[in-house]
């Protein structure tokens, strides 16, 4: 039994160059394999879960459940499984604990890194922690909002960003882009610019999160996968890290690093990960 769905821009209809094509499949491995191998060959990201994995993320008002029924479009659903759970979902009113945790990377940003390959990296974090702190602070006091150039347009009215300060976090966009495809001649001048307007978008997070800040119960364990990719990219560089053997210790991390699904938990291998990135920069720079 399988369900899948278009989410995100390309089923918005608001598609551009640097879109990406994503594909929700719920159902048993063995028929989602042959149900989205047409959708992988063109190029679609497919994000599979269990029908109990979707439920559970129903069950806890996840924001993700909402972005598929508000802007999904439907393209398979054996016996109405999610056409059903998402009729029957409702989101919650108040997303301030998610929030406190989504604004730390943020914080955790620090100067701009010295590199080419770490500024990108840097923009890539940005991107995605503005990104979700924008859904979690736009669910909490207004109507649901995913697409983010309408979201940075809010926050910047309602958080009071100059021009220069939204066009350099759209900016963000195209960088995180780059280093995802490995682009070698994107213009990072502006990078600081957009790192001090996420910083001041951060204080006012803050200060709406109140006590909410340091819970940290909500976190999937994504960034915490991302700040050991930041070690290997500071020390050797993405493409250098594309290249490792098949088989190498590190494949594993460095798979789940270049296929992202921010919605899918880490913790289980989070330890063993970074012990073989300690032993590997230990290994191959003598830190």
């Amino acid at each position: 039994m399988v369900s899948i769905c278009e989410i995100g821009s390309m089923a918005r209809s608001q598609s551009d160059m640097l879109s990406d094509k994503d594909l929700l499949a719920i159902g048993n491995p063995p028929e989602l394999d042959a149900a989205t191998a047409g959708y992988k060959s063109r190029g679609w990201n497919v994000a599979r879960y269990s029908r109990l994995q979707f439920h559970e993320m129903a069950r806890s008002h996840s924001l993700f459940v909402q972005h598929v029924k508000q802007d999904g479009r439907l393209v398979r659903d054996d016996q109405g499984f999610l056409r059903t759970t998402l009729k029957s979902y409702r989101p919650r009113n108040n997303y301030t604990e998610q929030l406190a945790v989504a604004i730390e990377p943020i914080r955790s940003i620090g100067e701009l890194e010295p590199s080419y390959w770490g500024k990108l990296f840097q923009a890539d974090i940005l991107y995605v922690a503005v990104r979700n702190a924008c859904i979690l602070h736009r669910a909490t006091v207004a109507d649901p909002e995913f697409d983010f150039r309408s979201l940075i347009a809010w926050v910047s009215r309602t958080l009071g960003l100059n021009p220069s300060e939204s066009n350099a976090l759209l900016r963000l966009r195209p960088l995180k882009h780059a280093y995802r495809a490995r682009s070698t001649n994107m213009d990072i001048s502006d990078l600081s610019e957009a790192v001090d307007a996420a910083y001041k978008l951060a204080d006012h997070w803050a200060r709406l999160c109140g006590s909410s800040v340091g819970a940290h119960h909500f976190t999937n364990g994504y960034f915490e996968v991302r700040v050991l990719e930041g070690h290997l990219v500071r020390a050797f560089g993405p493409i250098y890290m594309d290249k490792l053997a098949d088989g190498h210790e590190l494949g594993e991390l460095w798979a789940t690093i270049c296929n992202t699904d921010p919605y899918k938990p880490r913790p289980p291998h989070l330890q063993r990960w970074s012990k073989g990135v300690s032993e590997f920069l230990a290994r191959e720079q003598g830190y």
